[in-house]
């Protein structure tokens, strides 16, 4: 499993207080995040049909969990597939809260394994473990993240993994962190990187003038990134964003280039002379660039894969700075794992109980 940290977001708070220039409150993004917008305030915000059905679907999850020895002696016997989508809006809709700005999060794995009959089915009984297995990890993830104070969960993806024979493996991705309560950074026009600011690419390199110091430049980009863009605003009291029907995607940082042929993404090879050492400057040219990825040119190549959720959110980028070997040679490169998923606005009676997950 992979657990990050990073121990100097101060360093951010203080680079952008003393940015000179700073968006006003309508004015703030550089770029538009895909559906990520602070929600006006409405009298009556829209309850959309798919939402209703989504919202159906998972309380009769709910439903079926509650009273499973009944469903169990039906011989309910439900797809794999449908198995994945339920735990996973079941779980987010019961202990996740993406409204929230986190300041740094911390992301791990899990892997589970269930078994499955000709028709790629599972029993109910063992779907029901599944979601009690499931929750009983997560619960010790979460309590051993490092985090200690201001924790919230903020996303939990499912993903069916390898299948052998009649045994398909179920990988889980946590997403966890610590909450800026009382949202206190402001992004500048010009980047949330000021004189003065200077990382080592990655590698966990530190600051240039002190590579003891805990993060990387990979690390500084991508809690900035899901600081600003990976919250949506809900439409008014009363009501939360659910997140269902998550993907996850992997990229090199070789995949996309600008009309002059250089990636958007840190990416160079080991003969380049890379600059391994990022300038105020860099940091804010690297960050805008990974935005316009994320935010625009992933997203469409996706959309026209038909792989992208209906309605389409950023939720969360996971950065690492590493030396790498990709197509055949060594790289200095930012490797990303981003999340996408659907979300609605749901009135909150609507859903199960928001819980704690330690309580």
């Amino acid at each position: 499993m992979k657990r990050k940290r990073f121990k100097g977001i101060t360093l951010i708070a203080l680079m952008a207080i003393c940015a000179v220039v700073y968006f006003e409150a309508c004015k703030k993004e550089i770029i538009t995040p895909i559906n990520n917008k602070a929600c006006p305030e409405i009298v009556n915000p829209e309850y959309t049909d798919q939402a209703k059905a989504m919202v159906k679907r998972v309380n009769r999850f709910k439903s079926q969990l509650i009273d499973k020895e009944n469903v169990m002696r039906s011989g309910l016997c439900v797809p794999v597939d449908s198995v994945i989508w339920d735990v996973e809006a079941l779980f987010n809709a019961e202990y996740t809260c993406s409204e929230n700005k986190y300041l740094e999060t911390v992301k791990q794995e899990l892997e589970f394994v269930v078994n499955v009959n000709e028709n790629n089915e599972v029993p109910f009984g063992d779907v029901a473990d599944l979601y009690e297995n499931i929750t009983e990890s997560v619960r010790q993830l979460y309590s051993n993240d490092g985090i200690n104070y201001d924790k919230s969960l903020k996303a939990v993806v499912v993903d069916k993994g390898n299948v052998d024979g009649n045994i398909v493996s179920i990988n889980v991705f946590v997403v966890s962190g610590r909450v800026d309560s009382a949202n206190s950074l402001k992004d500048p026009v010009q980047g949330p990187f000021g004189p003065g600011d200077c990382w080592y690419f990655g590698e966990y390199g530190g600051t240039c003038d002190d590579p003891s110091i805990f993060g990387d430049a990979a690390e500084i980009i991508e809690d900035t990134i899901n600081y600003y863009y990976g919250n949506t605003s809900v439409p008014q009291s009363g009501f939360r964003n659910m997140n269902f029907g998550m993907l996850r995607v992997s990229l090199e940082g070789n995949e996309y280039v600008d009309s002059n042929g250089e990636p958007y993404i840190y990416f160079y090879g080991m003969d380049e002379e890379p600059p391994v050492y990022l300038n105020y400057e860099m940091l804010n040219y690297y960050y805008t660039r990974e935005l316009e990825v994320l935010l625009h040119l992933l997203p469409s190549d996706l959309i026209n894969q038909e792989m992208m959720p209906d309605v389409p959110a950023f939720i969360e980028v996971d950065i690492s700075g590493m030396l790498g070997y990709v197509n055949n040679g060594s790289y200095f490169h930012h490797k990303n794992y981003v999340i996408y998923g659907h979300k609605y606005p749901v009135p909150e009676q609507e859903l199960p109980p928001l819980r704690d997950l330690l309580n």
